[in-house]
């Protein structure tokens, strides 16, 4: 017997008690329940919650396994991966379905919440000023990406906000310490120093007990105390509207955004 059914579903931002009532019954349910290991980072009782609550063990899955599709191939009946957030923010789990599609499993998607929904609802930044999300990934020696940098300074001069996932490393966000470092290379490389002084939101843990949300500058934020899972904010100038909102969800130092001159750095750049 081989695997007829894979559920991919979404944990949402608040471990096991996110997961909607249709997505319990289907873990219930659920030959096998597997963990992606690999690019998602879960609550640190995550799976022995879930475990407990389903009565079945829960298989967390590594890179090699997911990449490989290897946890579909040796399993039978219907199975169960879960993501955290929502299931399809990542290209990989596209390329399962493009397995099950090829192997005539059938595949069904449940959606829960992400941290870029989760975004403007925590800073006050309207979603309508959102523009492409950007990945930043780790910088090895014969690795030196710079569009990162590019895709958000294209945001800017479109006088738009961008959110900056970060790439995992052994299971965790890359520390902030190695992003600032990133960061200034990409600068250097790309003669954009002038946007370092820009103002930015870290979003630590949104959703958790710990969850906060630091306010701090391209150039200083390396110098923070943040953990994983975290994101970060490059907004344009907030709105009137944006800045009111802003307060009103805690965010009180909104000065640093109305002051910075935007338009002066963006113009150095040439």
């Amino acid at each position: 017997m081989s695997t007829e059914n894979l559920n991919i579903i979404g944990s949402g931002l608040r471990g096991t008690g996110s997961l909607t009532m249709i997505e319990m019954d289907v873990l219930n349910r659920s030959d096998h329940v597997f963990i992606d290991g690999y690019t998602s980072i879960f609550p640190e009782d995550f799976r022995e919650d879930l475990e407990r609550r389903i009565s079945k063990p829960v298989i967390y899955l590594r890179r090699e396994e997911v990449e490989t599709f290897s946890f579909i191939r040796d399993s039978n009946g219907e199975i169960s991966l879960i993501v955290s957030g929502d299931p399809m923010t990542s290209t990989t789990h596209f390329s399962i379905i493009g397995y099950c599609k090829l192997n005539n499993i059938k595949w069904r998607i449940f959606e829960n919440a992400s941290i870029t929904g989760a975004v403007p609802g925590r800073t006050g930044l309207s979603s309508y000023r959102t523009g492409i999300t950007v990945s930043l990934p780790e910088m090895y020696e014969n690795f030196v990406p710079v569009s990162p940098l590019q895709k958000i300074v294209g945001n800017l001069r479109n006088m738009l906000h961008t959110i900056l996932l970060i790439d995992l490393k052994n299971g965790r966000n890359l520390d902030i310490g190695r992003v600032h470092e990133i960061m200034e290379i990409m600068m250097d490389k790309l003669g954009f120093q002038d946007i370092s002084g820009i103002p930015v939101l870290i979003l630590q843990r949104v959703g958790w007990q710990d969850e906060h949300i630091f306010t701090s500058t391209l150039d200083k934020m390396g110098n923070l105390k943040v953990e994983s899972p975290y994101c970060i904010v490059v907004p344009f100038r907030p709105d009137s509207n944006e800045i009111e909102n802003m307060r009103s969800v805690g965010i009180a130092e909104t000065s640093i955004f109305e002051k910075f001159n935007y338009e002066k750095a963006l113009e150095k750049l040439g």
